[in-house]
């Protein structure tokens, strides 16, 4: 990550509009879009990136904010009450934003030479401050600070100007707007998308935030549903909020798809509760539960899901956090008690590790792939038995009218292979 002085990052509010005023600026084009229900055209300026501010609340930082104020423990309305366009701000957003991993197709596609387009500009207020391209300035910012001879062509950029200042929820809407239109840049990875859906939840339905993103209302369930699940887990492990590391580190995207698959499978409560306690214990370190045993979080979740009667879980010791609401994933189901009549080993989720867990999982597995193959193998054998009796008898009802040449040896044959099966018994 490339330091950039004060002077690169931004100027404030009135600052900006000053500095705009006596630009002079030529129009560039423009762009349509919708704002605040009306649509709209917006002119397009080239701009210095050097004045243009980061948007404090844009989706792309919300987990790196969330682990900010996690780590540092400070309350949950720390940023709301900081002064976002002052420089200490600015220089924190660009760090969080340096090191995002869905800003390498933006960082490759400039570093490869590509130029700006047009029509697919920043999209700024009035005073400068960013609501979306906040990643592309990033990547300008460092390219330029690195080689200016090589990347003067990012010196500036295509901004175009809002009417006016919107409201927070007026601004996140229009962001996410831009999610499904081929801006330069990645879509919001599953974590920034799904904290933006929690927070949409509070006053919308799951149907009306389909309807601004252009998703089906399914989705909008299924990926909120995905991100409640990843929330108790970092209860769980004593890491709420660190969402940063849970997306960066621990690469559990797929483990997560598959729990919510499997889940929804599942007729109690006390059948989810048990998964989930197994797939978190598989998901606290997935190095030690899978490395050397050919298989993967996600697989070995299929696999308890499937063996689940096999196991019954002891009683925790400790309290467990609780569990946020999934209703939106899950119909409420009642809590039934289970006898655990086919659970043939009983592990205590709280002192068995993550590889052992693995290897009672897999174990158990291979003995019912094992019992299955035999149970197929005798159905087999009984099948291919009656058809032959069946072949047998028509032979004997149609004795008068067949060819008997070469018949006799194939008789002694078949008595033969018979005589082999018999004495197996």
């Amino acid at each position: 990550m490339i330091g950039l002085d004060d002077s690169n990052l931004g100027l404030g509010p009135t600052a900006f509009k000053n500095m705009f005023q006596n630009l002079d600026a030529k129009e560039e084009g423009s762009y349509s879009l919708v704002w605040k229900g009306q649509q709209v055209k917006l002119p397009i300026y080239m701009i210095s990136i050097k004045t243009l501010r980061y948007n404090l609340f844009n989706t792309r930082v919300k987990p790196h904010l969330q682990q900010y104020i996690a780590e540092n423990n400070y309350p949950e309305d720390y940023f709301a009450e900081l002064d976002k366009d002052c420089v200490t701000t600015q220089r924190l957003i660009n760090s969080f934003l340096s090191k995002n991993p869905d800003r390498k197709e933006a960082l490759d596609y400039f570093t490869k030479g590509n130029k700006q387009v047009v029509q697919e500009p920043l999209i700024a207020t009035p005073d400068g401050r960013l609501i979306n391209g906040n990643q592309r300035l990033c990547c300008y910012r460092e390219l330029f600070s690195k080689d200016p001879g090589k990347y003067v062509h990012l010196q500036t950029a295509y901004v175009a100007f809002l009417p006016d200042n919107g409201t927070y929820d007026e601004e996140r809407a229009l962001e996410a707007t831009f999610q499904d239109t081929k801006l330069v840049g990645a879509m919001f990875d599953w974590v920034q998308q799904g904290l933006w859906l929690i927070e949409q939840l509070e006053d919308k339905s799951a149907a009306q935030i389909g309807m601004t993103i252009g998703k089906s209302e399914a989705d909008i369930k299924a990926h909120i549903g995905r991100i409640q699940l990843a929330e108790e887990f970092l209860k769980h492990i004593g890491k709420p909020n660190y969402w940063v590391m849970l997306r960066d580190e621990m690469n559990l995207l797929q483990a997560f798809k598959t729990l919510q698959s499997e889940l929804t499978k599942l007729k109690t409560k006390n059948q989810r509760d048990k998964l989930k306690g197994m797939s978190f214990k598989f998901m606290e370190d997935p190095d030690e539960a899978t490395k050397g045993r050919g298989t993967s979080v996600h697989l070995l979740i299929g696999k308890a899901a499937k063996r689940l009667a096999k196991l019954k879980i002891s009683k925790p010791k400790t309290q467990k956090p609780k569990s946020v609401n999934t209703d939106l994933l899950f119909a409420p189901l009642p809590v039934i008690s289970e006898d655990d009549k086919e659970a043939e080993e009983e592990i205590d989720l709280e002192s068995i590790s993550g590889g052992d867990l693995t290897d009672l999982v897999l174990d158990i597995d291979k003995v019912e792939v094992d019992k299955q193959k035999a149970r197929n193998e005798k159905a087999y054998g009984e099948k291919q038995l009656k058809a032959a009796n069946t072949s047998l008898e028509n032979i004997i009802t149609n004795w008068n009218n067949i060819d008997k040449n070469g018949l006799e040896k194939l008789v002694d044959e078949a008595i033969s292979k018979l005589s082999q099966i018999k004495e197996k018994f």
